[in-house]
Parts: structure tokens; sequence; C-alpha cells
């Protein structure tokens, strides 16, 4: 299953505030440290706006492709 651009940049957004929120703790200033932490928020809200339940939010009765294909060999 491959992922969306959407998340993609949504990750990549995720790293870098991971990588700057921790750096501006020990180093950087409680400036980067904010703006690190915020950009996480921003990801985590991104990825919880994107994700889309499947079929609608129901469960499909019908069995996966691969297995009515299979089903129709024997």
């Amino acid at each position: 299953m491959g992922a969306t651009a959407a998340q993609g940049w949504y990750l990549f957004l995720f790293m870098v505030g991971f990588t700057l929120g921790p750096a501006g703790l020990f180093a950087l200033g409680w400036l980067a440290a904010l703006i690190g932490f915020a950009m996480m928020a921003v990801a985590l809200g991104g990825f919880l706006s994107i994700k889309q339940p499947v079929n609608g939010g129901h469960m499909s009765r019908e069995a996966p492709h691969g297995a009515q294909s299979a089903a129709k060999n024997f």
C-alpha cells in the first residue's frame, strides 16, 4: 500500500519538528523548541485530517479480490 503526497509531507514536517523541538530545548533556544513542537502538532493534525474511513466507514461483506478469484479456480 503506497503513501499519498500529503502523507509524505506531513511525515517530513513531523520529522523536522521532532528534530527541532528537542534540539531547541537543549541547544538552540526556546523559540526553536516552540517552532519544532508546533510543527509536530500541525503534522499530527494533518495526519488526522487526511485519514479516511475504508468504504465510507462500513465494513465490506465482500471477500477480497484475490480470494474471489482463488475460489473460482476450485
